[in-house]
């Protein structure tokens, strides 16, 4: 059995050699044992779960925080800030101020200025974490959908990095999977340059400060960290016909796209649907396990939060999650060339987000 390299927060342990992934058994904090088979799942990443998974920003950190023994839960506040942007709805990140005041995990951009894997290795050295922009086309967890078929861009979190096996353990949407060989190397190694993605985003995260706090604590920060995106939510002035509801905003611009559908087909479509329904379906859906979240803090911990509003603005919310997955599926007939209705599951998602906002400012004692 190989040995691995246990990370303190030290330098290399070895020089990097010519091999693009050196020789050394390497792995993020707490990743050292990590396997495929005893990763940790998360329960929004439950196959159940209507839009999992869900973006591929968002899955890496639900993902990274429950294989780190943290809980995603907390950091769903985010969603009850997000706005639709006139041509597609935000796409939905985790602040990184969320991230350092609830696990003490802190993030940034990170320079790449020589090849990839000298860098990954290096971070992994120290016990850190890099999110890393890659080619689907390479990945074999999306057989079926970009693997070897089309060339689109997604995020990854290299893990553990076994050089003699030639494999690389990594998180990616729903899930832990495993790179070897050809794939690993057109990812992340010399393969890189010429590839799709040739200058690749990639951020640093920061594991020395990392914290577990205790349920209660961790429940309180949430609560004003959902606040804080309750007050800067761009529907924050309730009534405010000058800048309604960013799902009345999204079904206006839809009703108008939908012969733009017709004419241009379903590879338009899914381009158009991941932007617009998608995201705008699974912020809701992981509005509602935010407000699932809450409401379970309020009834066992003293506070002022109607915990009863919060389960209703969850089935608020989550039928505004059910009723952007019926509309993107009469979009996809649209497309087709077909003539659908979409009126009736337009209207749910604006009735279902608008009351949800509704009931968790209430709860939360932000209402009018």
């Amino acid at each position: 059995m190989t040995a691995v390299t246990v990370n303190h927060g030290g330098p290399a342990g070895t020089a990097f050699a010519r091999e693009p992934f050196g020789h050394e058994v390497l792995a993020v904090r707490g990743c050292e044992s990590l396997t495929v088979a005893n990763a940790p799942r998360s329960v929004l990443h439950d196959p159940a779960e209507p839009w999992s998974p869900t973006n591929c920003y968002m899955d890496v950190w639900i993902g990274l925080t429950a294989t780190l023994g943290l809980d995603p839960l907390p950091m769903l506040g985010a969603a009850f800030s997000a706005d639709f942007l006139g041509d597609q709805w935000e796409f939905l990140k985790p602040r990184q101020e969320d991230l350092e005041t609830l696990y003490g995990l802190t993030v940034g951009e990170y320079d790449t200025w020589r090849p990839l894997a000298e860098h990954v290795q290096l971070v992994m050295s120290r016990g850190d974490a890099l999110i890393v922009e890659v080619d689907a086309y390479h990945l074999p967890d999306t057989e079926g959908v970009s693997y070897g078929r089309a060339h689109t861009k997604t995020s990854i979190v290299p893990l553990r990095l076994d050089p003699a096996a030639g494999e690389l353990v990594y998180l990616h949407n729903d899930g832990v999977h495993v790179l070897h060989g050809e794939d690993l190397d057109n990812a992340l190694g010399t393969g890189v340059g010429s590839g799709w993605v040739a200058y690749p985003y990639v951020e640093l995260v920061r594991l020395d400060g990392i914290r577990s706090l205790a349920p209660e604590a961790l429940w309180q920060r949430a609560v004003e960290i959902a606040r804080g995106h309750l007050r800067r939510a761009p529907d924050a002035g309730a009534g405010n016909t000058a800048h309604p509801d960013p799902a009345d905003r999204l079904v206006a611009a839809i009703r108008e796209h939908v012969p733009v559908l017709a004419e241009r087909g379903m590879e338009y479509f899914h381009q158009y649907s991941f932007a617009t329904t998608r995201q705008a379906g699974l912020t809701s859906g992981l509005a509602a396990h935010a407000c699932r979240y809450l409401s379970r803090g309020a009834q066992e911990w003293p506070s002022d939060l109607d915990a009863e509003q919060l389960i209703e603005a969850a089935e608020q919310f989550d039928a505004a999650a059910g009723a952007a997955k019926t509309l993107q599926f009469k979009l996809a007939r649209a497309a087709s060339g077909r003539t659908p209705r979409i009126d009736s599951s337009a209207e749910a998602f604006v009735a279902g987000h608008t009351a949800g906002m509704r009931a968790v400012r209430e709860a939360l004692g932000l209402g009018e």
